[in-house]
């Protein structure tokens, strides 16, 4: 038996098992410790033990690891880490590998994308040290199961944390830090501090970026490779200029063109993904590309890259950020130890962990609540006609999905022709800014009919227009701008989802349900059927759903 183990240390910590050339799981901690992104520099192990309680495994049964880390340099701590978690377990020394930063982003990608030839563009707000610097953008070509780098963009290394002035608001910023270059991911991780939002609200920029007009023109804007420089006081001077000329103070303005700020950075982002991707593919003649890095969740950009580059196949992880990075060591662990010698074998998004229904039934008694157990088929027939009534649904099943979005195994579901959906979702449960959208899930066969997809949209990755006759009927998932982050649900990955959708059509005549997290404002996605249950008592969700029970309020008396 082969039994890599992948681990991730630093925020979005996580673990990853693969068994002889198939992954078998893989999983976030915040899943489990219920903090955000999970940021320490303690080794997972909470994770990691129920990754291999759960696959059935002991600790004695992996043969090899692989450590990720983020902004260090590597062999400085490998020896460290090494020893900790052999002592830890108390078990025999295996073989133990560091694994770079941006390295494990691209084995994460390419080995689950089924490509035998593929670039690999790896971008994020920074990777390990190298020689006083810290990585920002990484090209690969990979080819026959081989990855070699073959551009590499360095960054200075940051001054304090972003949220700081002296990183965003020019007054604030001398010259030193305003010359000192940054990463694509980081400069985009700027302006949403300066509009207002904190690291990890990225998605909050991109959402707010469509009520506004870039403020700057990027038309001409042509990276032809990796060597471009892009500072920290690049845009922000502008930005600042446009306000010392606007007669406003740089609070005001900030406040008035926020959602213009927003849309600068999304264009500049865009532009700049986009040239870099179609100087690389000029080059290397190659129509394959796998993106990696938290860059690469921007559905709005992945999108427009496929339809502006000359590509056949972009592939993009679910977990595109570190939560992913485990999965990166692992198979980059397995390939040292083993060699490859044929694809690994991987069935995404959902590598989580699934309950029994003595798990499910054991909570929902220790809360007294009542509840009716279906099969499958009643029981999507049921959901169907809550969706239809406008009551919004809580849904736990099956194992978790890798990765930020949920995809339907951990979700909140809802009438997406119900045009008041949005602000009852946010009045009673989400309690978002007005200007974030909330996403549709279709059936795979008719994600073309609906959207202006120009490739599958399994993972929420990409988001495009939805089409001009849909969007007055589908108007709780149609943003401000037209466009729609997609999920498409095939009968063969998810049968039971897919079945669901069927039912929602029958009585709305949409194959599609609006599908946001099963969380709250601040909190990461439910994991356990625990975690689900005091979430619904907590919020005004009407009904929830785990596995094939059905549960509401009541107490049983």
């Amino acid at each position: 038996m082969k039994v890599a183990l992948g681990i991730h240390i630093g925020h979005d910590r996580c673990a990853c098992l693969i068994k002889d050339g198939k992954v078998i799981a893989a999983l976030a901690q915040e899943r489990l410790d219920r903090i955000k992104h999970s940021q320490s520099m303690s080794m997972p192990y909470e994770t990691i033990d129920a990754l291999l309680q759960y696959c059935g495994l002991k600790i004695t049964d992996i043969s090899c690891i692989g450590l990720s880390h983020v902004a260090i340099e590597g062999n400085a701590v490998t020896d460290l880490y090494k020893k900790e978690f052999f002592n830890h377990y108390e078990c025999p020394y295996v073989p133990f590998y560091f694994v770079h930063h941006h390295d494990a982003h691209a084995y994460a990608v390419y080995f689950s994308s089924g490509f035998e030839e593929s670039l690999v563009f790896v971008s994020d707000g920074g990777g390990d040290f190298i020689n006083g610097k810290q990585e920002s953008e990484t090209m690969y070509i990979a080819k026959n199961g081989s990855l070699t780098p073959i551009s590499k963009r360095l960054q200075n290394i940051a001054v304090r944390h972003m949220k700081d002035p002296i990183n965003h608001l020019l007054p604030f910023m001398p010259d030193y830090v305003q010359n000192l270059e940054m990463s694509l991911a980081r400069k985009y991780s700027q302006i949403t501090h300066l509009v207002g939002f904190k690291s990890g609200e990225e998605g909050k920029t991109m959402g707010l970026a469509s009520y506004g007009k870039s403020l700057i023109d990027y038309t001409d804007l042509n990276y032809n490779d990796l060597n471009f420089s892009l500072t920290y006081g690049d845009m922000i001077r502008e930005i600042f200029a446009l306000q010392s000329l606007s007669g406003y103070s740089f609070k005001d303005f900030l406040e008035k063109r926020k959602a213009d700020i927003a849309s600068t950075v999304q264009v500049y982002t865009e532009k700049a993904l986009i040239s870099i991707v179609k100087a690389f593919i000029r080059k290397y003649s190659c129509k394959n590309i796998c993106l990696s890095g938290g860059i690469f969740l921007n559905c709005l950009a992945n999108h427009k890259i496929y339809e502006q580059c000359d590509v056949n196949n972009v592939f993009i992880l679910p977990a595109s950020g570190d939560d992913g990075q485990a999965l990166g060591s692992a198979y980059y662990s397995y390939i040292q130890q083993y060699g490859w010698k044929q694809s690994f074998h991987i069935t995404l998004p959902y590598l989580g962990l699934s309950y029994t229904d003595i798990d499910i039934e054991k909570t929902i008694h220790s809360k007294n609540l009542k509840y009716q157990k279906y099969d499958d088929i009643s029981l999507a027939k049921q959901i169907a006609f809550y969706i239809k009534e406008n009551k919004i649904v809580a849904f736990h099943r099956g194992r978790t999905e890798i990765g930020p979005r949920a995809l339907c195994h951990r979700s909140i579901l809802a009438n997406p022709t119900n045009p008041a959906m949005k602000d009852i979702l946010n009045e009673r449960v989400k309690h978002r800014e007005e200007f974030r959208p909330f996403a549709p899930t279709v059936v795979a066969e008719d994600q073309y009919k609906y959207f202006d997809l120009k490739c599958s949209s399994d993972y929420m990755l990409f988001a495009t227009t939805v089409k001009e006759k849909y969007r007055s009927s589908l108007a709780s998932i149609t943003h401000i701008d037209g466009t729609a982050r997609i999920q498409s649900v095939s009968l063969e990955q998810e049968p039971f989802i897919h079945m669901l959708l069927e039912e929602i059509k029958k009585l709305t005549g949409f194959p599609i349900v609006l599908n946001t997290s099963f969380n709250v404002a601040g909190q990461p996605i439910v994991e356990s059927p625990l975690d689900a249950v005091n979430t619904f008592l907590t919020t005004n969700i009407d009904i929830l759903v785990i596995g094939n029970y059905i549960i509401n309020k009541e107490i049983m008396i």
